[in-house]
């Protein structure tokens, strides 16, 4: 490998990383273990591979674009047909041989051998991959799962770059970058340059979709795409239009992650998530409904929502089995946010730490008792005066509610989401009340979830809820119904990218079969798509 200098231990130890894949990276599309040894050692052998973050500032002619774009993708296709997800395609993990028709891939320290996998929210300094080229779904904003579809958004980002010279969005920060593949269009690049024409135009754009559903599917698809282009530029000197991805089917069935029927309930809650951000108030939000309607994958959606607001998303779930357990929830919800905080900067922990400090005052032991982490940001504390009884317990709730309104700024507008309120413990129903009434804390959605055939008349989070409703701030409320014949029709017709009319027999018998209930939709579709492939083998 030509021009390479010693690596430095960082590099290398990220790189080790790769040796689990050993056994499935094979020579044809992945750089082999004895060519990394040697590169690792280095200087290597001259074999004339260069990356493709070399060619980014030659502005090839589109025949060799052309070309380099096909052979990358036939090496991610073979990848992916290999079982892996890379999760870090960029310029610099891509080796083109000579020719510009052979290419091996790098970097598979963030790889997985998962289909799917789905990412939570975490801080954006722990995202793994290369901010500039991540899918939208891998910021864990996306409430989608990450799969070989997020590569494919990952070569379009690169392509997009090497076509024209720029990436597709720019920005200043981690956030920056979130809000820009979550939420932007990037510029057609035939408006960076005019000779780029429409086909290639609309290859690239189609693979920087936000939605993995409306990207291409496969690299298999994308290549006979690409190689279209490629042999009309070949032919008379540049491709004609035709319609993209006819040949884009995975041999895969894979399960729609769109929320279907939900749109009024998300914009619902996105106008409340506004209310709070502009107003500067506060909002309670019940959301009820039977068990898998899809009341989480609704509240979830608002994630996306929170990127241009640059707002905190904290979750906790109630558990049946730890309903004794006081503030179970609270505390996992606020670890979550404590542990994202140990990722940043010395100067912005000492911004926070000095806003704990005139939130909490004397009394922050009290939150390092529930929330030992926190005392990783703080420091040690001096231990708080001994109280007992309802002195104890209404010190612990005014402190809790303080240190919650840190969270809840102007600058970062926080939504906490409880899940499964019907398991809640007493010791939380009352902190939920304290805190739905108290007008100190601002910009804040609280957000409660419950199934509503689970909570009678008699249940203490029924009492405690038309005590809240008959309050000077009564709460929002969304219920959650089951999904209607023509939103299971969409659904079917996307799973199996038909036409609606072609699945609306089979979409009245789904919607009989699951009464509507989206999780039971999908685990009456995954039976039969089972009993399909067991009889196609058996055939």
């Amino acid at each position: 490998m030509s021009h390479v200098r010693r690596k430095p231990r960082r590099f290398v130890m990220r790189f080790d990383r790769e040796f689990p894949f050993e056994d499935i990276l094979d020579g044809d599309w992945a750089l082999p273990k004895a060519e990394f040894e040697a590169w690792r050692a280095g200087p290597a052998r001259e074999n004339g591979l260069r990356s493709l973050a070399d060619f980014i500032d030659s502005r090839l002619p589109t025949e060799e674009f052309l070309r380099m774009a096909v052979a990358v993708t036939k090496a991610i296709g073979q990848m992916h047909a290999s079982g892996i997800v890379h999760r870090d395609i960029r310029p610099e993990n891509l080796l083109i041989g000579d020719g510009l028709e052979r290419v091996w891939i790098t970097g598979f320290a963030n790889a997985s051998r998962l289909p799917r996998e789905r990412r939570s929210s975490m801080a954006s300094e722990n995202i793994e991959g290369s901010l500039a080229y991540m899918s939208p779904e891998q910021t864990g904003r996306m409430n989608r799962s990450v799969d070989s579809r997020s590569d494919l958004y990952s070569l379009g980002v690169a392509l997009y770059q090497l076509l024209t010279g720029f990436l597709p969005f720019s920005a200043d920060d981690p956030m920056g970058w979130i809000h820009c593949h979550v939420a932007r269009r990037p510029v057609p690049p035939s408006e960076k340059s005019a000779d780029i024409s429409a086909p290639v135009d609309s290859i690239l754009l189609k693979l920087l979709e936000k939605s993995a559903e409306d990207r291409y599917q496969t690299a298999s698809g994308l290549e006979h795409d690409l190689r279209r282009c490629l042999e009309d530029c070949v032919a008379s000197g540049s491709p004609s239009a035709f319609p993209l991805g006819e040949f884009d089917v995975s041999p895969d069935l894979i399960m729609p992650e769109a929320l279907y029927g939900r749109h009024e309930e998300v914009e619902a809650l996105t106008n409340l998530l506004e209310e709070v951000a502009e107003t500067g108030g506060s909002r309670l939000v019940l959301v009820s409904g039977y068990s898998g309607m899809g009341k989480s994958s609704v509240v979830n959606e608002l994630q996306r929502a929170l990127v241009p607001l640059r707002g905190l998303f904290a979750t906790g779930k109630f558990d049946q089995y730890k309903r004794d357990i006081p503030y179970a929830s609270f505390v996992e919800a606020f670890q979550a946010l404590v542990r994202q905080l140990l990722s940043k900067d010395e100067a912005e922990l000492q911004s926070w730490r000095a806003a704990f400090a005139g939130a909490l005052g004397p009394n922050a032991q009290v939150i390092v008792e529930v929330i030992p982490e926190l005392e990783l940001i703080i420091g040690k504390q001096e231990p708080t005066p001994s109280l007992s009884g309802p002195e104890a317990q209404a010190r612990l709730v005014s402190t809790f509610q303080n240190f919650v309104g840190v969270f809840a700024r102007q600058e970062h507008p926080l939504v906490l989401f409880l899940d499964d309120l019907q398991w809640l413990d007493t010791a939380t129903l009352d902190l939920i009340g304290h805190i739905s009434g108290n007008q100190k804390i601002r910009h804040l959605l609280l957000i409660g979830a419950y199934r509503d055939n689970e909570v009678g008349s008699t249940h203490p989070l029924a009492r405690r809820l038309d005590m809240i409703r008959a309050s000077s701030n009564p709460p929002a409320e969304i219920r959650i119904g089951g999904l209607r014949s023509e939103h299971v029709r969409a659904m079917l017709a996307d799973l199996l990218r038909a036409e609606p009319d072609v699945v609306d027999r089979l979409a009245q018998v789904v919607s009989h079969k699951a009464g509507g209930n989206p999780f039971f939709i999908l685990q009456f579709l995954g039976v039969l798509a089972e009993e399909l492939q067991y009889e196609e083998r058996v055939a």
